[in-house]
Formats: structure tokens, C-alpha cells, sequence
């Protein structure tokens, strides 16, 4: 932010002083360019940054957990970054549940043989499953998946769902359940959240760039004609991609250019007229 800050102040600065000195109209392109390139691309980093970039490095400076067996409680692996799962370990898509707020936020308990009534963990998804069951999230139905990337800020619906589902299921669960991203492979989908950002990023570039090379091209260059050069037409151009210079060309009016040259004078050498009638 502070760095944001500083080149926000600049590029003001800068549009002031520009208007203030009576500077050519197509100068102040340049620092409202800035401004604007400023303003945005500090709103994208902080989506990319609280979607995705927060999630990787939770994730990255979380613990590990392998061989986790769905039994187990809940409440030693709070701290948990991913889990894998033992072999048995499954997720009971049929008694899936979705709870209804703007969006679907859906839960399916994850069991093995053992004790498939009591849920120490759920795979969490949104928008992907029906009011029951058809829980389709992820890799739900992948029979390879067996791991999970944990929910570490979940959403408070996702709760809700689990206490419909503890109702209708007839299921029991502890107050605070681990809530999980359902995954064949937990390495891979945390590396997904380093491109996604990443992909915010230099996605807003290239746009940002394409509109810069749109403003110069189509708005520039700028002529503004005054005469000079001797009977020509001076023009000042302004041209570039984010820097701005000037070059000068003299151009001639068409009427001087259709114009046919004047032949110089023929010269005659001048005789003596005594010298003639000697000869």
C-alpha cells in the first residue's frame, strides 16, 4: 500500500503540474494512465492476495497429515494444512447436502467401514451438489481421490449444511468438524492457487497494456500544426508506449510542391563590339 500510495501521489502531482504550466493536452494522458493503472491494479492484487495467494501460503506453512483415518477426531487436526487419507477412506456422496443462501454450499460426510454414522470430517463445496445427495464437488467421484486441502476459513453456511444434514441423516458429528477440498492430489491443488493469482496478475497486465497501446494509437499521435520552416507546415508529433518525445517534421503546403521551379537565368557572355568587327 504505501508503495501504491507514493506513485498515486506522483501521478497526481505530476497532472497538476502539467495543467498548471500549460502543457500540450495529449502530456496529461500520461500521469491519468498512471492513476488509473495504479488504482487497479491495487484492487486485482488484493482479490488475487485474499483468494489465492493467502491460501497457498496457509497451505504451504500448515502441517501435514498422512494415513488419516476418517474415525479419527476431528479436533488433532485443526492445524492441518492437507490430509491424506488411508485407502478405505471414501466420501458418502448420497447423503450429501446442500443449504440454500444466494449460493449452494455443500457437504458430504467422509466414512470408511468402520463407523459411518459418526463424521469427524466433511468434503465442502459450492454450487456443486442437489438439495440431497449428488454431491459432485471436486473430485468426489474420482475413486483415486482420497485426499483433502483443508478448509481453514470456512464458510459459516457450510455449518449450517452440517447441521441439516446431522438432522435428516441422523448422523452425529463434534461442534467443530474438519471441513476438507475433496482431491486426488493435495500438492497440485495447493500449486493451483500460486497460477491462479499468478494468473490475475499478468492476465491485468497484458490488459492493461493492450488499453495503453489502444490510447496511443488511436488517440495519438496528436498534430498540432503551426507554420514555419520557411513558407512550411512545422508539425509536432507526440508518440510512444508509456513515454512520450517529440520529433518535428517540415512539411511544404501542396500548392508550393505542385509548383513548377523557376529556371535560373541563362547566362550570356558579354562581347566587345570592336573586338567582333576586328574578327
Amino acid at each position: 500500500w504505501v508503495i501504491a500510495l507514493t506513485l498515486l501521489t506522483v501521478c497526481i502531482w505530476h497532472a497538476r503540474h502539467d495543467a498548471q504550466h500549460g502543457v500540450q493536452e495529449w502530456h496529461t494522458v500520461l500521469p491519468l494512465s498512471c492513476m488509473a493503472g495504479v488504482v487497479v491494479s491495487s484492487c486485482l492484487g488484493l482479490v488475487a492476495y485474499r483468494s489465492f495467494y493467502s491460501q497457498y501460503w496457509l497451505y504451504r506453512s500448515s502441517h501435514s497429515y498422512v494415513n488419516v483415518l476418517p474415525s479419527e477426531p476431528a479436533a488433532g487436526y485443526l492445524d492441518a494444512g492437507k490430509l491424506v487419507f488411508a485407502e478405505e477412506a471414501r466420501v458418502d456422496t448420497k447423503r450429501g447436502l446442500g443449504f440454500m443462501d444466494r449460493s449452494v454450499y455443500c457437504v458430504a460426510p467422509i466414512i470408511d467401514d468402520s463407523h459411518p454414522d459418526k463424521i469427524q470430517f466433511w468434503a465442502a463445496g459450492q454450487d456443486c451438489c442437489s438439495a440431497r445427495g449428488d454431491f459432485e464437488c471436486d473430485d468426489a467421484w474420482d475413486r483415486r481421490a482420497h485426499a483433502g486441502v483443508v478448509l481453514r476459513k470456512a464458510a459459516p453456511e457450510y455449518m449450517q449444511a452440517v447441521k441439516q444434514a446431522k438432522a435428516v441423516y441422523r448422523l452425529s458429528t463434534p461442534a467443530e468438524p474438519v471441513f476438507v477440498q475433496w482431491v486426488v492430489d493435495p500438492e497440485k491443488a495447493e500449486l493451483n492457487y500460486w497460477l491462479l493469482g499468478n494468473g490475475i496478475l499478468i492476465g491485468s497486465c497484458v490488459v492493461f497494456f493492450v488499453l495503453s497501446a489502444v490510447v496511443n494509437v488511436i488517440l495519438l499521435p496528436l498534430a498540432k500544426p503551426r507554420e514555419d520552416c520557411s513558407g512550411s507546415i512545422q508539425v509536432i508529433w507526440a508518440w510512444g508506449l508509456g513515454s512520450w518525445s517529440e520529433s518535428i517534421t517540415c512539411v511544404k503546403p501542396l500548392s508550393l510542391v505542385n509548383e513548377a521551379p523557376t529556371p535560373p537565368p541563362v547566362e550570356r557572355p558579354e562581347h566587345d563590339s570592336f573586338s567582333l568587327f576586328t574578327r
